[in-house]
């Protein structure tokens, strides 16, 4: 299963801990988000607004019934389509019992979309029933839910009994360090929300989800990560926002401000030094790389929607996977295409630790490089067609993104891509609503972590700006059903076209010379090897090369 590359977070570099940056390289483009608001209510400055609104914000047309029995009806319509789907192939319905499947199969793109419109208008419905009071007062006791959840995967409680069978809570305790009360108190919470379930009073039971949970230790790692890691550190969020009100520094964000690290060193570190943390880290980035909207074939695979790779393939260009970790997406392009030569970089420990061979087709294998950097160093990979970075630029706050995209420089001819493929943020009320929360969350956890951020499409293409006025911003695309886009820019694309401008009358002159010209060429040629020279004729459009060789370095 594909692993989300933050390896690079589990070793310290003077160059990536400095916060050396100026401090107003802020992490947001503010001003630009101001104007864009502005702009958009200007559109209805003076006009009243009556129409309702939707959970995502978008505006409702004005209907005889009201929204909530518009949303019922809506729920009903799609459950319907989703169960006579299910029906029609045979497909287990989804349920709480023990032996209920993990997850839905892989549905076909119309049926998946009611799926989520069931989650997005049960969520909405749900909000509207309980009226903005209750929906506020209750939403915050959500912590509680984490901290029942944290509880229960820290202790095991899961795999303390087999799924078939029941336990009671006497017999449980037995098994645990915990006393009955608390025991009983925090798996009860657990219940409120499908994980265990109490047949009988004093006695439990497993459900699908408490089953799930028990047997998939990728899932584990992702609620140990997100419970003894994150939710310590969203805590400390308000201190040290208080703190260091700008929070681009990798050493005082609220990890560091919950486990007593700041200005001492990033989180990565911090793990560096604690195998098992690390290991538990790395483990739920598999988790959450091989849930919805993640997955790797987004990318690879152009009949959905994945990025197309053909031109480099015909030229048997360069992929160069930046952070790349053990290079699970080089291994699933080189299967794709057969020329692409590809360049897996990660930090040294995680490059000793890959696997060997990479993989088990011999043609994929010899095709991919794996070399230690760090990309808070100069690019060490020159003249590439393409640097790609998966889950990386998220990672850090303006400067350091900044800094990450200037160490390319030296290393990129004209024409070069440079690829992204993070979250890219819609303006509020444009994404599916599920999806929406996700990624604003993901943008917390950030926040929280490494006082980092997911961005919109203007905040990339400011970001390429202030690395340098050669890259050119490309846009955003990104797959549907995906949550991650690909966003692109250029490497001083128009030195290209001067090449091109070049080179090819030169060609077009060759072709098209007299055969006698072509004779005495032919000639010179062989006087030349001879005497182990260049002749003129042949030096000439190296000239040319050289010429726009210079314009690049400049």
């Amino acid at each position: 299963m594909a692993k989300l590359k933050l390896s690079n977070w589990f070793n310290s570099n003077s160059s990536s801990t400095s916060d050396a940056e100026p401090k107003k390289s802020n992490r947001r483009s503010f001003s630009l988000a101001v104007s864009l608001r502005g702009n958009k209510d200007a559109e209805t400055n003076g006009s009243a607004t009556t129409s309702a609104k939707s959970l995502s914000g978008a505006a409702v047309e004005p209907q005889s019934t009201s929204r909530m029995i518009e949303l019922a009806k809506k729920i009903t319509q799609d459950t319907e389509k989703l169960e006579a789907y299910m029906k029609d192939n045979n497909l287990p319905m989804p349920s709480f019992d023990v032996d209920s499947p993990a997850g839905f199969p892989k549905l076909p793109n119309e049926i998946n979309q009611s799926r989520k419109n069931i989650i997005n208008a049960t969520k909405e419905l749900g909000l509207l029933a309980h009226g903005p009071r209750e929906s506020v007062r209750w939403a915050i006791w959500e912590f509680l839910d984490v901290l029942a959840l944290q509880a229960v995967n820290h202790y095991g409680i899961a795999k303390l009994f087999p799924a078939d069978s029941t336990i009671t809570f006497t017999e449980l305790q037995s098994k645990t360090t915990l006393d009955p009360t608390n025991l009983a108190r925090l798996v009860r919470v657990a219940m409120t929300n499908g994980i265990f379930r109490e047949p009988s009073p004093g006695v439990l039971a497993h459900t699908a989800a408490s089953r799930v949970l028990a047997e998939d230790e990728d899932l584990q790692a992702w609620v140990g990560f997100n419970g003894e890691d994150i939710f310590p550190s969203a805590a400390h969020v308000l201190d040290a926002l208080k703190a260091d009100p700008e929070a681009t520094s990798l050493t005082r964000a609220g990890f560091q401000h919950a486990f007593g690290t700041v200005d001492k060193e990033p989180m990565f570190v911090t793990f560096g030094k604690d195998p098992n943390r690390a290991r538990r880290m790395g483990k739920a980035m598999v988790s959450l790389t091989g849930g919805e909207g993640y997955e790797p074939a987004y990318f690879v695979d152009t009949e959905i929607g994945g990025y197309d790779l053909s031109d480099i393939d015909a030229s048997g260009g360069t992929f160069v996977d930046i952070g790349g970790s053990h290079g699970f997406i080089s291994v699933d392009l080189a299967k794709k295409y057969k020329n692409i030569k590809f360049v897996v970089q990660d930090l040294p420990k995680t490059v000793d630790s890959a696997p060997k061979p990479i993989s088990e087709d011999s043609q994929v294998a010899e095709r991919i490089t794996l070399v230690a950097h760090d990309f808070f160093t100069e690019q060490v990979t020159k003249d590439a067609d393409v640097y790609y970075f998966r889950w990386i630029i998220h990672n850090y706050s303006t400067p350091y993104a900044v800094k990450i995209l200037k160490n390319l420089i030296p290393a990129l001819k004209p024409g070069a891509r440079i690829i992204i493929n993070d979250h890219c943020l819609l303006e509020p009320g444009q994404e599916d609503p599920w999806d929406e929360r996700v990624m604003r969350r993901m943008d917390l956890v950030m926040l929280t972590l490494l006082n980092a951020q997911e961005r919109s499409e203007a905040e990339f293409k400011a970001l390429f700006k202030a690395a340098d006025e050669g890259f050119v911003f490309k846009g955003v695309q990104r797959a549907k059903g995906c949550r991650m886009s690909v966003i692109e820019a250029v490497w001083k694309p128009d030195e290209v076209k001067k090449l091109e401008a070049v080179v090819v009358p030169a060609v077009v002159a060759e072709t098209t010379a007299p055969v006698v010209e072509q004779a005495v060429v032919t000639d010179a040629a062989a006087t030349a090897q001879d005497k182990d020279v260049i002749p003129e004729a042949s030096s000439e459009p190296a000239a040319a090369a050289g010429e726009v060789k210079t314009e690049e370095g400049k």
